[in-house]
């Protein structure tokens, strides 16, 4: 845990808090369409991800604290560092992103706001977007406020986006702040619907008892993998992005597994198109479970990191957990609720 404590000088603008306040937020896997919700945009073909809030969460904790200072925890190392207000910023992104909330919401007096988290940052898992939304809806509850989760979510893109120049998707955010599985559909100000798919509930069970995440144990940051991708390779896959997510959509509220399960491999070809180095090791993984079962593997989030989706009938779980030796590997709760106040 890395903390910074920052004397603030006393402005009429800054808010202290008026109670703790404690948020949580999902992270998310998407199943299909993942990097169309990114510009380049297809004129006449919006971006689509059909994807959902996983059981995994970032939580925010916020209280009062000493009149003058800010207090910021992070999880991103074991030492302890300070610096006061006439010194330079932080330039670790979790900082920077913890300040940027704290200028969006003014409350930026004698605060102290803490972030724990399921999973280490860099993880593909959308954290980076659940720590901005809880950290707003937290703050915001603290002194009294209540906003709507589709206006944090826009919050937390903008936030990441505008205000720290981070190359981030706007899926992210929707997931954390809205929770359960969805369709969306993006465009170049962002997300232009959101709809909920709700499939039968065998077929959901059966969907969720075959995911794993696999832990790569290399942590990066999305935006510096994003500003890599080729632009034109981006720009050749959308169409194949945005048709295997009308698939997987579609299967889902038709009730196939099979197909649905068709389409998120489409996806995952069209994501090794856009960019074969960023998913290099779901590629490499993909070969060390030849023959065990395997129907879908993909590289979570950006890729080059992370984690990597894995589907494979439960029965040939073991199996797949013995080749991958001691490597940490995860299952996924579908459809977890979005971001939500919880008992300080």
């Amino acid at each position: 845990m890395t903390t910074c404590a920052v004397p603030m000088p006393y402005a009429r603008s800054a808010r202290s808090p008026q109670r703790h306040a404690v948020a949580s937020a999902p992270m998310r896997v998407s199943f299909a369409g993942g990097g169309s919700d990114l510009p380049p945009f297809v004129e006449g073909l919006p971006g689509r991800v059909v994807g959902s809030a996983i059981g995994l969460r970032v939580r925010a904790l916020v209280e009062p604290f000493d009149r003058g200072w800010v207090r910021l925890e992070v999880p991103v190392a074991e030492e302890t560092t300070t610096r006061r207000s006439h010194e330079p910023p932080s330039s670790e992104l979790a900082f920077r992103l913890l300040e940027a909330a704290l200028a969006r919401t003014g409350v930026t007096d004698g605060v102290k706001l803490r972030i724990d988290t399921d999973v280490a940052p860099g993880a593909g898992l959308g954290g980076s977007a659940s720590t901005a939304v809880a950290a707003l809806s937290a703050l915001r509850w603290s002194v009294g406020e209540v906003t709507a989760v589709e206006e944090l979510a826009r919050e937390a893109t903008t936030m990441e986006r505008e205000g720290l120049s981070i190359v981030c998707g706007a899926q992210d955010a929707t997931f954390a702040a809205c929770g359960g599985m969805l369709d969306l559909t993006f465009g170049e100000a962002g997300c232009t619907r959101i709809e909920r798919v709700t499939p039968e509930e065998a077929l959901a069970a059966e969907l969720e008892a075959g995911l794993l995440l696999v832990d790569t144990r290399v942590r990066r940051v999305s935006g510096e993998v994003l500003e890599q991708v080729d632009a034109a390779a981006a720009l050749a896959n959308v169409a194949d992005l945005v048709e295997s997510a009308t698939q997987v959509a579609a299967a889902l509220r038709e009730g196939s597994l099979g197909r649905a399960l068709a389409g998120m491999r489409r996806s995952a070809m069209a994501k090794v198109r856009r960019a074969p180095s960023a998913s290099a090791l779901a590629t490499e993984l993909g070969h060390r479970l030849a023959g065990l079962g395997v129907e879908v593997i993909r590289a979570c989030g950006a890729g080059g990191g992370g984690h990597v989706l894995v589907w494979a009938p439960e029965a040939r779980h073991g199996e797949i957990l013995r080749a991958l030796g001691p490597a940490t590997v995860r299952k996924p709760a579908l459809s977890a609720p979005g971001v939500r106040i919880e008992p300080a």
